[in-house]
């Protein structure tokens, strides 16, 4: 990697202040603890893109090039990495000098301030990694809990002004072997924003942040992770609806934010029926994972593309995945939720609305719903056709409803012409295939009072 603080960042010095818990701070999370906000109250759904090697694989001309696209498909938040080593395993030693992690390379790091200033200068929000976990587990032990703590206020100075920079600690792995190390880092990196930093920690996969550390109060934002083969962890099912539903009830008052799941490799991989190859998935795959999530209590999703985080691997360039339609798919949701009240949802975990035609719980075929907690709509995807069964309780008396069939792989809107009443339940089944060729849908309700 060439150090060559890409344009204006040649005369750009980062200005290291030690204001420490004055810092500001613009995102936080909600009342409720659902969702993430601005300090101003306004919700804030991420909706990001996983590109980890960024700030080291990439020339300058290619990370401006991705930033204006990413904004130009609806993405407003980038995952990556400072120090990555899953890739290059010696990539912390360009990172800091003699393996210690208390030198850092005044070179490397201003190639990676002026990748995270270009980003937020376009208005992006950037989760910062401030070193990869998996690779390197017996470096990070031989730095020892105090230095680690020291490097995450070090990490979090660095970007402590600058309210767009939220953080991640660890990376695909349990905290195991260095479980008090990783905690050390991400209880400095709180120090500096006196608890108040967004900071998740990035586990393995069917993971979560919370169920990684269930105790550590430098914990703001939980990540869940599934992408396991066929969505199952040594045997045991761990789909992405299931994660939320048990993490939002055994830790409350922290958002979820789906994290990372299957990852779309374009032509260099061959899919079975059910659309997955080890921890790729296809089109339908990718969009179904996120709906999921949506649908389920999520506060925001993550897109990965193999080519984009792993830059140009096996054919598949970064700027070919840029153009997949699975990444147009991410951009498509994000525009419906930008036009609903999306942070009234509350996941429909116990079916009191959607009492019937759901399918089966940990399926593939699971249909997932959401209600807004004012009654004024509610959301749900079914990711096969289904005859959805919606219960009309005393809550949505004296309403009017509009329905519409949303197709998620082009975002046309239909209207729901034929329905029946049963027994105080409307009855709607899902039309057979979408634009794509799949079946997945999206249903919207509308509740008006007369």
């Amino acid at each position: 990697m060439k150090h060559l603080y890409c344009h204006s960042a040649v005369l750009y010095i980062l200005l290291i202040s030690f204001s420490g818990a004055n810092a500001q701070i613009k995102f936080e999370a909600s009342p409720n603890g659902r969702y993430l906000q601005t300090v101003d109250g306004i919700p804030f759904f991420i909706n990001a893109c996983t590109a980890w090697t960024l700030p080291v694989d990439y020339t300058c001309d290619e990370v401006e090039a991705y930033w204006d696209n990413r904004l130009k498909e609806g993405f407003n938040t980038i995952q990556m990495s400072a120090v990555f080593s899953e890739i290059d395993k010696t990539m912390y030693r360009k990172a800091f000098h003699n393996n210690d992690i208390s030198k850092p390379v005044d070179s490397y790091w201003k190639q990676v301030d002026w990748c995270v200033k270009e980003a937020t200068d376009r208005g992006l929000i950037v989760i910062l990694n401030p070193i990869w976990k998996r690779s390197v587990n017996e470096f990070i032990h031989q730095q020892g809990e105090n230095k680690c703590r020291a490097y995450g206020r070090w990490f979090a100075e660095r970007y402590k002004d600058n309210p767009r920079v939220f953080y991640f600690i660890g990376g695909d792995q349990i905290p195991e072997p260095v479980r008090g190390e990783m905690n050390a880092m991400g209880e400095g990196v709180q120090e500096v924003y006196g608890g108040k930093a967004i900071v998740a920690y990035h586990s393995c996969g069917s993971q979560s942040s919370k169920e990684a550390f269930p105790d550590a109060s430098w914990l703001t934002l939980n990540w869940t992770y599934a992408y396991t083969p066929a969505y199952k962890f040594e045997g045991i099912p761990r789909y992405p609806y299931q994660m939320n539903y048990e993490n939002m009830k055994q830790y409350r008052n922290i958002p979820i934010q789906f994290g990372e799941g299957y990852y779309d490799f374009g032509a260099a991989k061959k899919y079975p029926a059910n659309g997955i190859t080890g921890r790729w998935g296809n089109r339908y795959v990718i969009r179904r994972q996120a709906w999921w999530n949506v649908t389920s209590g999520a506060t925001g999703v993550a897109y990965g593309a193999e080519g984009i985080w792993h830059k140009n691997r096996d054919g598949e360039t970064w700027l070919k995945c840029l153009g997949y339609e699975s990444s147009k798919d991410m951009g498509r949701l994000k525009k419906l939720f930008d036009s609903l009240d999306w942070w009234k949802l509350h996941p429909d975990m116990d079916h009191e609305f959607l009492v019937a035609g759901y399918g089966e719980y940990l399926t593939d075929g699971y249909a997932t719903a959401a209600v807004a907690n004012d009654m004024s709509f509610a959301l749900i995807y079914t990711p096969v056709p289904h005859t959805l069964c919606m219960r009309l309780s005393e809550s949505f008396s004296n309403r009017t409803v509009e329905m519409k069939w949303i197709d998620p792989a082009n975002g046309e809107k239909r209207d729901v012409k034929e329905y029946e009443l049963r027994s105080g339940c409307l009855v709607v089944t899902s039309p057979p295939v979408n634009s794509s060729g799949a079946g997945d849908w999206v249903l919207i309700l509308n509740f008006r009072k007369e």
